[in-house]
């Protein structure tokens, strides 16, 4: 086994996700980093690559957004959708939970969570997902 790059690793994870519940269970698709187009409207989840050291046993992080869009709260105002944005929590960190390890292997980085996203009326689920891939 030999080293990876963050681009390549970032495209393993991709093809690990999009194989995934995760696939079926959002609105819209599963992008890698840069690919989500900018007017998207539906419920994405985008996979990029943080930040890894390369040795024996490369390790670094990566990061599962998934994108929720705001709803009118019955007076006009957009608000977070709560409910959503929980259910994508729970499966989220189930999923990291439940990977297999092969060439990887993967565990939460911090506690899985939402956050508002800035300049578009969606809310995104953040899951950082730690990694360790054997080279020699």
């Amino acid at each position: 086994m030999s080293s990876k790059t963050g681009g390549e690793i970032e495209k393993d994870v991709y093809v690990i996700i999009s194989a995934s519940a995760l696939k079926t269970s959002i609105t819209g698709l599963i992008y890698k980093d840069g690919m989500r187009p900018v007017t998207s409207i539906k419920e994405d989840a985008i996979v990029s690559f943080m930040t890894g050291l390369d040795a024996q046993i490369q390790t670094g992080a990566l990061n599962l957004n998934i994108y929720v869009p705001d709803i009118d709260n019955g007076s006009g105002q957009l608000v977070k959708n709560g409910s959503r944005c929980t259910a994508l929590e729970i499966m989220a960190n189930a999923l990291i939970q439940s990977l297999i390890p092969n060439e990887y292997r993967f565990s939460l980085g911090a506690i899985v969570q939402t956050f508002q996203a800035e300049n578009i009326p969606q809310h995104f689920v953040n899951c950082k997902i730690k990694f360790q891939k054997i080279t020699f």
